[in-house]
């Protein structure tokens, strides 16, 4: 079933006016509200390849449409920053990014469209399952995709995911130096450095410098790119 929200209620992220008097509605994804926005939303409001909420879900339902590579039926599935929308019949493919702290589908190519970037949010301990005591880190990603992997890695860092052999390419650890992207608060979508750490009592701020100067953020609100 369809959900919609009031557009004084939506994220300030999703690109559409919040005023004006036609569609005082519009429709949400189905999870992730808060960081993502709906294939329904972009194909017919965005990108207008569907005029209608039943012509995208014809699209979808056809297998028209894939998200990083997998086919998704359902229309109301959410994208969220980095994803990518494969329109393979169309032979078109765009990454979801932040553009003026507003959603924007930006077209690449057919060959950046095999890898994503996307943050690791936990790491979880999985008992081997052959019966030894031996136990291994499972990598949990902020997508809902958890790996198993023997490398290092922290939580908050990235990692370049082939979409296509879903496989781990590369970890973009969250350390000084490192080249980060925000999205979320007010710099949304603008890139800097990290180059330094604010010690909290409860966790850490990191200072990203901006080409505006340089800010302290949680790192909920930054993503390594680099």
């Amino acid at each position: 079933m369809i959900r919609h929200v009031k557009k004084t209620k939506m994220p300030k992220t999703w690109p559409v006016p919040r005023k004006g008097k036609r569609k005082r509605f519009v429709a949400v994804p189905s999870h992730a509200i808060s960081k993502g926005i709906s294939l329904l939303f972009l194909l017919r409001d965005v990108l207008k390849v569907a005029r209608t909420r039943k012509e995208a879900r014809h699209m979808t339902l056809s297998g028209m449409v894939m998200v990083n590579n997998r086919v998704r039926h359902d229309e109301n599935f959410p994208m969220q920053v980095f994803d990518v929308l494969n329109l393979e019949k169309a032979g078109k493919n765009y990454r979801l990014e932040i553009v003026n702290k507003k959603f924007s589908l930006v077209e690449i190519s057919e060959k950046e469209a095999e890898s994503k970037i996307v943050k690791i949010i936990g790491k979880t301990i999985v008992k081997s399952g052959d019966g030894k005591a031996k136990c291994k880190v499972q990598m949990n990603l902020d997508d809902g995709q958890n790996f198993l992997n023997t490398g290092k890695f922290s939580v908050g860092d990235s990692v370049v995911l082939d979409t296509k052999k879903n496989k781990i390419l590369k970890v973009l650890s969250l350390e000084k130096g490192a080249k980060v992207e925000i999205v979320g608060g007010k710099h949304a979508g603008k890139k800097g450095e990290l180059v330094g750490f604010e010690e909290l009592i409860r966790g850490r701020n990191y200072e990203i410098k901006l080409e505006s100067g340089n800010v302290r953020l949680s790192y909920k609100t930054i993503l390594v790119i680099g």
